[in-house]
C-alpha cells in the first residue's frame, strides 16, 4: 500500500466501495462495505470514513479523496447541486465542490446530473454520470448508447463527449418488491436458473399493459406453464423486456457487474439487439481520472 497515491469514493446509499490508486492512475486496492448512507448515523461521514482508512490502508492522512455517488445529495456529507444536461466533462468538474477534511487531506465531490423533458419532467443520477465518461474515454465513439443496470436501470445517450440524454427505469426495485412482497412471490420454493422462462417474460414483456403481464407470474403458475421454482427469472425477464420496448437503438453497451449485465445481455439476444458488456469499475476509475486531472490542470 505504500504506493497509494491517491483515492476514489463510490457512496452510495446502501453501499461504500474505495479504490486506492497509485501516481498513474492504476488500482492497488479496493474494499467495499455495506455502509450506505443509510447506515451512516447523525451525519457522521468523516468519523465512518476514517474509521474505514484506518484498518484498511493506514497512513492515509496526506491522501486527496475524489468522491461520487449519493454522498453529493441533499442527505449526504455535502451538498453538491446537480448540472443539466447535456453535461460534458468540464461541467462535472466545475460543478465539483472540494474541503478540507478534519485530517487535513483535500476532498472533492462530483455531482450528478439532471435533466428535463418539455413536459417539465425531470430525471437524476448520481454515479453513474462518472461511469459514463469513464465509458466515452474507453470506446471514443461521437455517438454511442449505454444501459447501466441496476436498482434504477438509466438509459443513456452520449454524443459528442456529453450526456445528452437518459431516462431512469426502476426494474430492479420493482423486482425486489414484487418477489418478496406481493402475491407472485408469496409460498415459492427456492428459485433456479430458467432460460426458458426468462426468455418467455421477456418476449411476453414486447406487448401488452406491464401489470397485466406481471400477473402472468401468477396465473402461468397455477396452470403449470411456468414451474413454481422458475417465477423469478420469468417475472426478471418481464421487467427487463418492458425496458427494452422504449429502445430504438440497435446496439448498446452494458455497463456494470457482470451478474447484472448477463440479464440484460441475454434479453438482448432474444431481442435481435448486439450488445457489449463492459465492466463497471473499469469505467468509474476511467472517469475519476479523468475527472482528477482536470480537476488538478484547473488548479495551475
Amino acid at each position: 500500500m505504500k504506493d497509494v497515491n491517491w483515492l476514489i469514493i463510490d457512496w452510495g446509499t446502501t453501499n461504500f466501495r474505495a479504490f486506492a490508486m497509485n501516481e498513474e492512475g492504476k488500482l492497488v486496492d479496493k474494499i467495499e462495505k455495506k455502509l450506505g448512507l443509510l447506515q451512516v448515523e447523525k451525519g457522521n461521514f468523516a468519523q465512518e470514513l476514517e474509521q474505514v482508512l484506518l484498518q484498511w490502508i493506514g497512513q492515509y492522512q496526506q491522501l486527496p479523496i475524489f468522491m461520487a455517488g449519493m454522498v453529493g445529495s441533499a442527505q449526504g456529507w455535502i451538498e453538491v447541486p446537480y448540472v443539466q444536461a447535456p453535461a460534458s466533462l468540464d461541467d462535472l468538474v466545475e460543478g465539483s465542490k472540494s474541503f478540507r477534511l478534519p485530517w487535513g487531506a483535500m476532498a472533492t465531490v462530483i455531482p450528478g446530473v439532471n435533466i428535463v423533458s418539455d413536459l417539465d419532467n425531470y430525471d437524476v443520477m448520481r454515479g453513474e454520470e462518472v461511469q459514463i465518461f469513464g465509458l466515452d474515454i474507453l470506446l471514443n465513439d461521437t455517438e454511442s448508447f449505454a444501459i447501466f443496470p441496476g436498482t434504477h436501470s438509466k438509459h443513456v445517450k452520449i454524443k459528442q463527449g456529453c450526456i445528452q440524454e437518459f431516462k431512469t427505469y426502476m426494474t430492479g426495485e420493482l423486482f425486489s418488491l414484487l418477489s418478496q412482497h406481493s402475491i407472485l412471490g408469496r409460498g415459492l420454493p427456492t428459485q433456479i436458473e430458467s432460460e426458458a422462462a426468462f426468455k418467455r417474460g421477456v418476449l411476453e414483456s414486447q406487448n401488452g399493459n406491464l401489470t397485466n403481464k406481471l400477473f402472468n407470474a401468477r396465473t402461468h403458475r397455477l396452470f403449470n406453464n411456468i414451474e413454481e421454482n422458475e417465477v423469478f427469472d420469468y417475472l426478471s425477464g418481464i421487467l427487463i423486456g418492458q425496458e427494452f420496448n422504449n429502445i430504438s437503438n440497435s446496439s448498446v453497451y452494458l455497463v456494470g457487474s457482470d451478474k447484472l449485465c448477463e440479464c440484460y445481455y441475454q434479453a438482448c439476444k432474444i431481442l435481435s439487439i448486439n450488445s457489449e458488456m463492459i465492466n463497471g469499475d473499469e469505467t468509474f476509475l476511467a472517469g475519476m481520472l479523468n475527472i482528477k486531472q482536470e480537476v488538478e490542470n484547473g488548479k495551475e
